[in-house]
């Protein structure tokens, strides 16, 4: 630094401040101030995204085997009894806390049948924390089979 010179009297404190300004040593600690919140940031979304796909897919896989085991049964009532019970087996597995949360809808439809389960994200602690936005508050997965109508 060229421009800066030292009168006598001040040479002391002038010299330590061109020393000061020149120092590295605490270079390091204000570039992790600038990049320690983005990468803070960076990890909780892999951590929110990543939680939230593994809800929606075991919540899928549920609603698929819930349709699946509903092919079994020949009226309405015993294909919604065996989609009950497919579905309270399905929840003990569930990744995601208050699984028994889990809304179950069922219909019937010119020979299909189809099985709709609903998960409420705000009762799950992670999703709610999360300092990011999710896709959505309330996970929706449907599954279909055919069925014979008689």
């Amino acid at each position: 630094m060229a421009f800066m010179t030292c009168d006598s009297i001040l040479a002391r404190p002038c010299r330590l401040l061109i020393r000061l300004i020149r120092h590295q040593a605490g270079s390091s600690l204000i570039e992790a101030a600038f990049v320690l919140p983005v990468l803070i940031l960076l990890l909780m979304g892999i951590l929110g995204y990543g939680s939230w796909f593994m809800t929606a897919h075991s919540l899928q896989q549920a609603a698929n085997d819930a349709a699946r085991a509903s092919v079994g049964g020949l009226t309405t009532n015993e294909r919604r009894t065996l989609v009950d019970q497919s579905i309270i087996a399905a929840r003990a597995a569930f990744p995601a806390p208050a699984a028994q949360t889990i809304g179950v809808s069922t219909g019937e439809n010119s020979g299909y049948y189809r099985v709709t389960l609903r998960y409420n994200l705000a009762n799950a602690p992670l999703f709610a924390a999360m300092p990011l936005p999710l896709p959505g508050a309330t996970l929706e997965r449907s599954a279909v089979v055919r069925i014979n109508s008689q």
